[in-house]
């Protein structure tokens, strides 16, 4: 009996990974990653881990070795600063030429003077009459490193998204309009409305960047007034504007340790019911904070309403 060992290394390098997916979300200063698994027709959040952004490929590679992560299906969630977002309207243009089109309506707004790259989603709701289109401005040769990083480190790139649309992957769909205020360490927080998994607005609020050092008696003196006042404007927006029906929620995820009593004064001051997030899974390996921009990314193929509690 022979054996092919040209044949045996093919197969073994073609093996498929035993996780399902990893979300990575590339930060400022770190890279953050969340690991899903499929066991016995579940779901499960296996690892989660932090890796400096300086020399990021080595420290991938180095993790994906250790813990027989390669060829797993990689998402790659963009940090805030790590692209632009515009809204413009829909250019009048055949479905195939919308990519091209959008190009030459937001090159004069672009704050780089490097090559872009650009994508684009559709708003779920037309505005004043005329439909719309969130376009996604990323520098080329960012999006260069990320594609050849990843397959670098062995993993097979599947998406890349942008944190308003990763934290999306977070909530349920419902039929009811929900308003989200999500926070990662030391960031802006990302407040988002959907209504049936999709995403009708989003905007960034500044000035909770250290949210987490402010006691619950500073929060009172000003800066929960200022925080409800953006709550209601987008709310306000949501309504009018893009014509929809009330918003019926508030989920919240904020870097704070006293997240709960803020949850209870936004509900004082908004008139709202106001909960704490419940993560659609629960993780193997607790850490006191959770990236939800990569634990979004690796959901994205996954209905957390129905497969991923299960």
């Amino acid at each position: 009996m022979r054996i092919s060992w040209r044949e045996f290394i093919k197969q073994y390098f073609s093996k498929p990974s035993k996780f399902h997916s990893i979300g990575i979300e590339m930060g400022d200063a770190e890279l953050h990653l969340n690991v899903i698994q499929k066991k016995s027709g579940s779901y499960q959040w296996v690892k989660q881990h932090s890796l400096p952004m300086q020399d990021w490929v080595k420290h991938l590679q180095e993790y994906v070795t250790q813990n027989n992560l390669a060829r797993t299906p990689c998402h790659v969630a963009l940090g805030l600063n790590k692209y632009q977002l515009f809204q413009i309207d829909r250019p009048e243009v055949e479905e195939q030429e919308v990519a091209q089109a959008i190009q030459w309506q937001v090159k004069e707004q672009l704050t780089s003077t490097d090559e872009h790259v650009f994508d684009y989603y559709d708003h779920p709701a037309a505005i004043g009459g005329k439909e719309k289109v969130n376009v996604v401005a990323i520098s080329r040769p960012q999006v260069t490193s990320i594609i050849k990083g990843i397959s670098q480190a062995d993993l097979k790139l599947s998406t890349i998204t942008i944190e308003e649309l990763a934290t999306s992957e977070l909530l349920a769909a419902s039929d009811d309009a929900v308003l989200s205020l999500f926070q990662e360490k030391g960031g802006q927080i990302n407040l988002n409305i959907l209504k049936q998994g999709k995403l009708f607005f989003s905007r960034r609020l500044k000035g909770y960047e250290n949210l987490a050092s402010f006691s619950l008696e500073e929060f009172q003196m000003g800066m929960g007034d200022t925080l409800s006042v953006e709550i209601q404007r987008s709310m306000d927006y949501f309504e009018s504007q893009l014509r929809q029906a009330p918003v019926r929620h508030i989920v919240v995820h904020l870097n704070t340790p006293i997240q709960a009593q803020l949850a209870e004064l936004i509900k004082e001051l908004t008139f709202m019911p106001v909960s704490i997030m419940d993560l659609p899974l629960t993780p193997n390996e607790p850490s006191p904070t959770v990236s939800l921009a990569s634990l979004g990314a690796a959901l994205t193929d996954i209905e957390i309403n129905s497969e991923a509690g299960q």
